[in-house]
């Protein structure tokens, strides 16, 4: 579609604009584009009527659009080394041991947004893949009881709740062996359905008021169905963009909104994605989505959500190299997991 010249100057008009936020005149890019000043212009023309770069009011210089940004990240953009001090911090912040899956996606999400300066997000493997690897009752009092459910990626949900009048520990007992015999071991898809359908029915085989077992287990499982969002500097992202706050901050309010969206995102075998204006309430917006290994578990998800006007080159870097990092210390987590450790959430 361009010249390689022309490639090279919307890479330089980027990476200048990127860096001072000036508008970019021809005489800006003589030293690195061995041509005149007039063919300088002539490209640059071809670029503007391309839609690539566009012109100031105030300026005869040009900047990037988002067209511009698109195709910079998709035709041109080259990643260099992360820098000493990126590599510095990132480092730095996940020193130590961590002994909760929540911690370490935690420390992700404030590490990305600390460097960026950008909204982020981090989600485990989608929730309907995750496995019921273990349940278990624990009786605080006489009345009331502590459901623990660990998933197979080591996230750990606790339920406390208190014990139906109907219901006597032998029954509690019965209730906690029909979990283990018919939905430990099945992934949350399957329990979903399992639920409506045979457990109705293996329930009025054991109880007298089914109803309150019925409830029980609605109770027990009623945030399994729900991907926990961590999110760093969530707020940031207002400091970005004046249109169309009230959808804004509706979807960055609302936990489920903003996994849908970023899953509907990732929904595809790349590993990377950068999404310019993605919806009407994001415009003038990017949502950069960088997808890290969980060993032998599967993928999870980096998200940021920022200006169009990025230092991509940075951004992509940083996020890249934190996904690394967080795969490594995943890599030690699960080391500590399966020797026979568990993550206890509080």
């Amino acid at each position: 579609m361009i010249t390689e010249r022309q490639r090279q100057i919307l890479n330089l008009i980027v990476s200048l604009y990127s860096k001072d936020r000036n508008p970019i005149g021809s005489k800006a890019l003589l030293d690195e584009i061995h041509a005149s000043s007039a063919t300088i212009r002539n490209d640059m023309k071809v670029l503007e009527d391309l839609g690539f770069i566009q012109k100031e009011h105030t300026s005869s210089g040009r900047v990037p659009s988002v067209l511009g940004y698109k195709y910079f990240v998709e035709h041109v953009l080259t990643f260099e080394e992360f820098s000493q001090n990126d590599l510095f911090q990132v480092m730095k912040a996940f020193d130590g041991e961590f002994y909760r899956l929540t911690d370490l996606f935690q420390t992700a999400a404030n590490t990305l947004s600390a460097l960026t300066g950008l909204t982020s997000f981090v989600l485990s493997i989608p929730q309907q893949e995750q496995k019921l690897a273990s349940f278990e009752l624990v009786l605080l009092d006489t009345h009331s009881v502590l459901s623990v459910i660990t998933l197979g990626t080591g996230e750990v949900r606790t339920n406390q709740f208190s014990l139906p009048k109907s219901m006597t520990d032998s029954d509690l007992q019965v209730f906690s062996n029909l979990v283990k015999e018919r939905l430990v071991g099945k992934k949350v898809l399957e329990i979903h359905y399992t639920l409506r359908t045979e457990i109705p029915q293996i329930v009025q085989r054991y109880f007298k008021v089914t109803s309150d077992v019925l409830q029980l287990f609605e109770t027990v499982f009623s945030d399994l169905f729900d991907e926990r969002l961590i999110s760093g500097g969530r707020q940031s992202v207002f400091d970005y963009t004046t249109e169309n706050l009230s959808e804004l901050y509706k979807l960055l309010t609302n936990d489920r909104l903003m996994v849908h969206e970023i899953r509907e995102m990732t929904d595809n075998d790349e590993m990377r994605l950068v999404e310019f204006n993605k919806k009407d309430f994001l415009k003038n917006l990017t949502i950069l989505n960088q997808k890290f290994v969980i060993p032998y578990r599967g993928l999870g998800s980096l998200t940021l959500i920022g200006p169009v006007e990025l230092d991509y080159r940075q951004t992509l870097s940083v996020l890249d190299l934190v996904a690394k990092v967080l795969s490594m210390k995943l890599a030690d987590y699960y080391r500590y997991l399966d020797g026979n450790h568990y993550e206890i959430r509080t």
